[in-house]
């Protein structure tokens, strides 16, 4: 289960980077950027503790190998999440 959610807030991670790039004025609110720094974390500490529980499953059945897979996804997307968040903030405060 905890795979499963780490994919949906490492989905919303990215949808929210999406926005502030599509909308910067959004950058500027605290809730958003309080939002990214718990959810971010949050994500990853989920798949990294599914990955962890699951580290030494000898022929793991298909639902493990499931989780793993979505932990990795969820890995994946919330750092693409986390690495636009900061070219967002590195372009802005250049304009600045």
């Amino acid at each position: 289960m905890l795979a499963l959610i780490a994919v949906w807030m490492s989905l919303v991670c990215l949808a929210l980077a999406g926005v502030m790039l599509v909308y910067p004025p959004a950058f500027k609110q605290w809730s958003i950027i309080l939002f990214l720094e718990v959810l971010a974390p949050a994500a990853l500490c989920f798949a990294g503790l599914v990955l962890w529980s699951h580290r030494k499953a000898e022929n793991p059945e298909p639902a493990i190998v499931a989780q793993r897979l979505q932990c990795k996804v969820a890995i994946g997307l919330t750092l693409v999440a986390v690495a636009a968040v900061y070219v967002i903030f590195l372009v802005l405060a250049d304009k600045a």
